[in-house]
């Protein structure tokens, strides 16, 4: 070392104590270290908190020389980890904690006496103005207050007649229709118990009062109309749908009942007798149906009631084949609803979550993907699985 170089009181410290490493030992004349041996510890101010350092310097050094000690503390603050990824972080982690803040506070009064009170508050992952309110609350308990707090400390809180009041307003059958906040301004505005909403949800979770709530009626339908087989029954419907350019384009379906299948569509700026007629020959062609004499039906057209379905171009052409259309709730006490329910999966799923400029794009985006998507990969809970072409053939 260059002469008349200042050296740090830490490294006086160490040679007293026969702590200084050897690579500074080597450095310094020892003359110097002899004069630092013979020096009074007193004569530096402060000198006492060296018996500090000196005991945390011994534990580091006895656990950089202990492997299980090792172990055992990295285990542990994986484990404090882990707990804490669990259970949340932040507010949903803080509110779960003090739900047993009694308990913590209790450990870590215990703990520090051995790591100290700042490493126990650490150690939990709260904030020390969290510890202190939680201490007080411990150190006030009382057993006669339903909140468990003292009433000479929060003389504020609801006694014991309020509560058994509040508990027997909302386990009222009466009032269990109603939402809590709207049986706390019923009890404000008769004077039958003065206290804020947020008040009545408070003691609600902490007497954990379970409002019975009236079931819902659930009303028994009859099951729908159902087919044995493919091309026993279909269903005819028409559905809008409004594009960007706000026109509205108008989705013409037929579709199998045993398969959910659409059989045939198309896509037009208006609704037309022309129009559904093509549906229906295209769907009797791809049926195979060929035209009969015989009066037996073989196939059930299910339509709804527009004109569009009800013609004379319809009835013409339907008369030559074994089908038998049907108008819903007029011929027949049932509701179109398979289509309806093929219509809102089309719209909901496929056609609103994207931007439809205008016809072109729609019937572009029906012919490339939604009607392929929904008939030949998409698989339905009702058809065990199978996909709707799957069902049909």
């Amino acid at each position: 070392m260059q002469k008349g170089k200042s050296y740090d009181t830490r490294v006086k410290y160490l040679v007293q104590r026969n702590l200084l490493p050897d690579v500074y030992r080597k450095q310094i004349h020892r003359s110097l270290i002899s004069k630092w041996k013979r020096e009074a510890p007193d004569k530096y101010v402060g000198y006492e908190l060296n018996d500090d350092i000196t005991e945390l310097y011994e534990l580091m050094k006895k656990v950089a020389d202990d492997k299980p000690v090792q172990t055992a503390l990295k285990g542990f603050y994986r484990i404090t980890k882990i707990f804490k990824d669990i259970i949340g972080t932040g507010r949903e982690y803080l509110n779960k904690l003090k739900d047993h803040r009694y308990r913590i506070v209790d450990a870590i009064q215990r703990a520090k006496k051995t790591i100290g009170m700042k490493k126990a508050i650490k150690v939990f992952g709260i904030s020390r103005s969290n510890y202190q309110m939680w201490a007080m609350e411990a150190y006030f308990n009382c057993t006669h207050s339903i909140a468990k707090l003292c009433n000479n400390v929060y003389p504020h809180q609801l006694t014991v007649k309020e509560v058994h009041k509040m508990h027997r307003l909302l386990s009222n059958e009466k009032y269990l229709h109603w939402p809590i906040i709207s049986v706390a301004y019923y009890a404000l505005k008769k004077s039958l118990l003065k206290a804020h909403p947020n008040t009545w949800y408070k003691y609600a979770r902490l007497l954990k009062i379970k409002r019975r709530r009236r079931k819902k009626f659930v009303k028994q339908y009859e099951i729908g109309i159902r087919a044995t087989a493919p091309n026993e029954k279909w269903h005819a419907d028409i559905t809008e749908i409004v594009t960007n350019d706000g026109k509205t384009a108008y989705i013409y379906l037929v579709i199998d009942n045993f398969s959910r299948y659409i059989i045939s569509w198309r896509v037009a700026s208006s609704i037309s007798a022309k129009i559904r007629l093509e549906t229906f020959i295209e769907t009797i062609k791809k049926a195979e149906i060929e035209p009969s004499n015989n009066e037996e039906t073989v196939v059930s057209l299910i339509v709804d009631g527009g004109t569009e379905n009800n013609n004379g171009h319809v009835e013409t052409f339907i008369k030559d084949y074994p089908i038998e259309k049907l108008v819903a709730l007029k011929d027949i006490l049932k509701s179109n609803a398979m289509i309806e329910s093929v219509n809102k999966i089309i719209k909901y799923d496929y056609l609103f979550p994207k931007q439809i400029e205008n016809l072109t794009q729609l019937k572009n985006y029906l012919k490339n993907y939604v009607i392929p998507d929904y008939n030949d990969k998409r698989p339905h809970g009702s058809l065990n699985g199978l996909t709707p072409l799957e069902a049909y053939r």
